[in-house]
């Protein structure tokens, strides 16, 4: 282990494993005693009496001695001796133990500089405006701005270097331009379905700013970078605004962020490494919207990606409407996940995932946040154990240090726990294959048969 003293590191190792050997050989076991050097000590048999006559066996002899008599004494002195054995044993199972004891708390002392939790960062260059976001975040009430949220989340990767100001002005002329257009062409702006109908216009049409010829167009998909793994930005709505390009996080948020501006109901809701939008019409029925192919997509067709599983229906981590205290939730899962991507995992990531778990306990991102801030906390102290915890073996070794075995089961636990959920695990292939069958002409022809259906529903409105 490289933070033991070489020295000690064999005094201990020599010492373990002679007081093992010996010890690993003494237990109870179904009320028999196994011999601690592994010495199987014979069990005493009753005697064998050879009858002696005197004179006459026929007469009464009150000096001679009752063989039954002689046979119980013989059992009393077997059980005496077992007694004895089992006594022996026993006392010597306490004499290992706190020998044992001894040396695990020699090692324990050996090892106080270990550190069993992973290291701040929040000392680093512009981390002090997460913790400031943060805070701003925790006093959100249930009616709170989704527009500021969302700023507020990305402005802490920015080190608090944009004004929300420049933000929210940009987020209102959306707004207006929006209600404009509702206006122009004839829809009824009391009605859900229309207002979402504008909306969905507004990323996959081109729409004509002003009579100066002024377009907006569509938003595309950034196939580059999608999930953020080289330039974390890349999820941003800030990104999506100056570049009309987004991917499944920035286009659904932008989309509620509209939807608050105009007044409109629509929903985020999870699918296996992605997110959309739901929203009912003026009748409660609902509409699922992908904005990254532009399409109204089906039930079925969310589920023919193999990896949404019956726990997870049942659970609601998936297809289900994020109501707005749980989308907050959600909103410290991206906090977080942003300063992972810029520092790293530490103490305040799990404060900051906590938060979001206590607000919404099944929230399948904020889980599998924790999960991986365990792993990454176990494989931090194992490293400094000198363990490979990859190695079955080597991974043996951690019953010497019971502050590792309880960090190793608090890692279990939180991967059972996402396995309960019913979370499968999704690769990018499997995403990208599922994403592109989207694009099928049988699923492109059932989005436009839903999108004509809408317009007709929003037209009759207009009579």
């Amino acid at each position: 282990m490289n933070t033991l003293r070489k020295t000690s590191k064999k005094k201990f190792q020599k010492n373990l494993w002679i007081i093992l050997f010996n010890f690993m050989f003494m237990y109870v076991a179904n009320a028999q005693i196994q011999n601690p050097y592994n010495l199987a000590p014979q069990v005493p048999q009753p005697a064998s009496f050879q009858t002696i006559t005197v004179g006459n066996p026929n007469i009464y002899n009150p000096n001679a001695v009752n063989p039954q008599t002689l046979m119980n004494l013989e059992q009393q002195r077997i059980q005496q001796q077992n007694q004895r054995i089992i006594q022996a044993t026993l006392q010597q199972q306490q004499n290992r133990r706190q020998q044992l004891q001894q040396i695990y708390a020699e090692l324990e002392n050996e090892n106080r500089h270990i550190n069993y939790s992973l290291p701040s960062h929040l000392n680093k260059k512009g981390a002090s405006a997460y913790l400031k976001a943060f805070d701003s975040l925790q006093k959100f009430s249930d009616d709170y701005p989704l527009k500021k949220a969302v700023f507020i989340v990305e402005n802490a990767f920015y080190e608090n270097k944009h004004s929300y100001e420049e933000f929210d002005k940009v987020i209102k002329n959306i707004g207006k331009f929006l209600l404009r257009k509702m206006d122009e062409f004839g829809y009824d702006k009391n009605s859900n379905l229309a207002k979402n109908l504008i909306l969905f216009r507004f990323f996959s049409d081109t729409l004509q700013f002003n009579k100066k010829g002024l377009m907006h167009l569509p938003i595309n998909y950034d196939f580059n970078d999608a999930f953020g793994d080289q330039n974390w930005t890349k999820m941003f709505v800030t990104k999506l605004l100056s570049t009309n390009t987004g991917q499944c996080s920035s286009m659904p948020r932008l989309y509620l962020i509209l939807a608050e501006e105009i007044g409109a109901e629509a929903y985020l809701a999870f699918s296996p490494n992605h997110s959309y939008i739901r929203f009912p019409d003026d009748n409660l029925h609902w509409y699922n919207v992908e904005l990254t192919n532009h399409m109204f997509t089906t039930n079925s067709m969310i589920l023919s990606s193999g990896y949404v599983k019956s726990e997870a229906l049942v659970n609601k981590i998936y297809m289900n409407n994020l109501s707005k205290k749980q989308l907050l939730a959600q909103t410290f899962v991206e906090l977080a996940s942003g300063y992972i991507h810029k520092y790293g995992y530490d103490t305040f990531v799990e404060k900051i995932v906590s938060k979001a778990l206590e607000i919404d306990n099944k929230n399948i991102n904020a889980n599998m946040a924790l999960s991986n801030y365990y792993t990454v906390r176990f494989e931090y102290v194992m490293k400094q154990l000198g363990i490979n915890p990859r190695n079955h073996n080597e991974l043996q070794n951690i019953r010497y240090f019971p502050q590792a075995i309880t960090l190793l089961k608090q890692t279990n636990q939180q991967y059972k726990k996402i396995d309960d959920l019913g979370f499968e695990f999704m690769s990018q292939e499997a995403y990208d294959n599922w994403l592109n069958s989207l694009k099928k002409m049988h699923e492109m022809e059932k989005s436009k048969q839903i999108e004509n259906r809408i317009k007709l529903n929003v037209n009759k409105l207009k009579d």
